[in-house]
């Protein structure tokens, strides 16, 4: 999240911190150390948390000044109705308050939403990733090797969430010192994937007792492979299930209510304006709809 040093938002975590440090560090909120780990952000828990109360005191003092303007108003007689004066001091009041709710939301399911994100991309990157890797163990390369040649700058544009999973691991042992089964063992607690994290203790697991990785990385292609095949039979009855139902919906049922309205035409009269709704509104509508669900689900099934 921040990289440059020299960054605006870098700069206002900076101020935000030096404000609120002292209580952001008092502040204990589990879910959100770990998501952020989760997520790789790169943002220290406490460098957010202050940067959360920095934008509720940003909020709360646009709150303040413009209730105070309008408090200067009303003494003035620019605004000299009492009742419109409530009224707009309520929607400033409950303006900021829904803003600070806002922000405070935001910040707290941002980390949750990008773990998420990497989540699905990294269980959709395995398969492959294991394939590779099993390539490598099968021409006798050692597995320090075969997972740092996962972080490479070539890896990126292939594996991308995996191989910043991969470079973690470097981080872990070239700057912290860490030994490799304390930096598979760290990793495999930070990772955002179930999946990912059962496969690197299983690799840490493998290490230590000094069984072959080959034998295992192999399984776990296989494994990762049939999970792949059964993911996608999933994701291509779901788009069945979803062709049906824009088919009987989001086409037939429209067309039904305009055959049937243009048959009651005789009793009833013409409407012009329900057959324009149906016709210009609810058709185009639903259609727009039906594409923003395809959306999302081909946006989880990118591989």
């Amino acid at each position: 999240m921040i990289e440059n040093e020299n960054a605006p938002v870098y700069q206002i975590s900076k101020t935000a911190y030096r404000i609120f440090g002292s209580i952001a560090e008092k502040m204990k909120f589990q879910f959100l150390s770990k998501n952020l780990k989760k997520s790789r952000l790169y943002i220290e828990e406490n460098l957010y948390k202050s940067l959360l109360l920095f934008m509720i005191l940003i909020i709360t003092a646009g709150g303040f000044f413009v209730e105070i303007l309008l408090f200067i108003l009303k003494k003035t007689e620019f605004l000299p109705n009492e009742e419109k004066y409530l009224f707009l001091s309520l929607l400033t009041g409950a303006a900021a308050f829904f803003s600070i709710v806002t922000a405070v939301s935001f910040f707290c399911l941002l980390p949750f939403s990008k773990a998420y994100d990497r989540k699905i991309r990294i269980e959709q990157q395995l398969p492959f990733a294991t394939n590779y890797m099993a390539a490598m163990a099968v021409a006798g390369v050692r597995t320090e090797i075969i997972f740092q040649s996962l972080s490479q700058k070539k890896m990126e544009n292939v594996y991308k969430e995996l191989s910043e999973e991969a470079k973690t691991l470097d981080i872990q042992i070239n700057c912290f010192g860490k030994d490799y089964p304390s930096a598979l063992q760290t990793l495999s607690e930070e990772t955002a994937s179930p999946l990912f994290s059962e496969f690197i203790h299983g690799a840490k697991n493998t290490f230590i007792s000094g069984g072959s990785f080959q034998k295992f990385i192999i399984s776990k292609k296989h494994e990762y492979q049939s999970l792949a095949v059964r993911r996608k039979e999933k994701y291509f009855q779901t788009l069945e299930m979803l062709s049906e139902i824009y088919i009987t919906v989001f086409l037939a049922m429209p067309i039904f209510f305009m055959i049937l309205l243009y048959t009651m035409t005789p009793l009833s009269g013409p409407k012009p304006e329900q057959m324009s709704t149906l016709t210009y509104l609810a058709v185009p509508f639903l259609g727009i709809f039906f594409l923003l669900i395809l959306e999302i689900i081909n946006e989880k099934e990118d591989v």
